[in-house]
């Protein structure tokens, strides 16, 4: 009897290796006030780190785990019961007639496949409520970072992972972090609506006729 595997993978959030930050001196020049490229004023910061470690984040995650092993628990209930379904099914083998013997089969197998698609379902929407979620400390990630960046009067930000060397102060994953958490401390995870059903085209519709 195969067990279901009920887990989501964390998605490791899709985060810019670069934000380059277009602050007012930089559109000065782009727009021909400046003769040549203004100086780089330049911070860096982690953000896989900044989103990952946020409290929101975290909450996101502590919510799915509870989802899952809410989820993981009804599933287990209904394999028992097709396990031993399968058992009394294989002791009525030899004394059941072929064509019940046959029904019987087909019944247990839709069971089999709907428990399927009922878990598949459920993961993708998982995949959905953590992708809005996350999307959400994302977007407030990248704010917090503008506005320690302009604070700073800095024209440039920098992934910390594509910096080779890099003396301290430059860093502002700390600052931004502790912003964030106070700002958006917590998330919560929303079902996505269902889809509407599709709407029948004339002269289809169910029973009808053609003439």
């Amino acid at each position: 009897m195969r067990r279901f595997d009920v887990s989501v993978r964390r998605r490791r959030l899709a985060v810019p290796l670069a934000v380059a930050l277009m602050l007012t001196s930089v559109a000065a020049w782009a727009a021909g006030e400046a003769s040549t490229p203004p100086a780089p004023i330049i911070v860096m910061v982690d953000m896989q780190q900044l989103v990952y470690s946020s409290k929101a984040a975290k909450g996101v995650q502590q919510q799915m785990d509870k989802e899952r092993e809410s989820f993981s628990k009804e599933v287990a209930a209904q394999e028992d019961q097709l396990q031993r379904a399968r058992a009394d099914l294989e002791r009525q083998r030899n004394v059941m007639a072929p064509d019940q013997l046959e029904a019987k089969s087909r019944e247990f197998q839709q069971k089999l496949e709907d428990l399927d698609r009922t878990v598949q379902a459920r993961q993708r929407v998982w995949q959905e409520e953590t992708k809005t979620a996350m999307d959400k400390v994302q977007e407030s990630a990248l704010q917090v970072v503008a506005e320690i960046a302009a604070q700073r009067h800095a024209n440039l930000v920098l992934q910390k992972a594509a910096v080779v060397l890099g003396t301290d102060g430059f860093d502002i994953t700390s600052d931004a972090l502790a912003r964030l958490d106070q700002r958006l401390p917590e998330v919560a995870l929303v079902p996505p609506k269902p889809a509407p059903p599709v709407a029948s085209e004339p002269g289809n519709a169910a029973g009808s006729t053609k003439n």
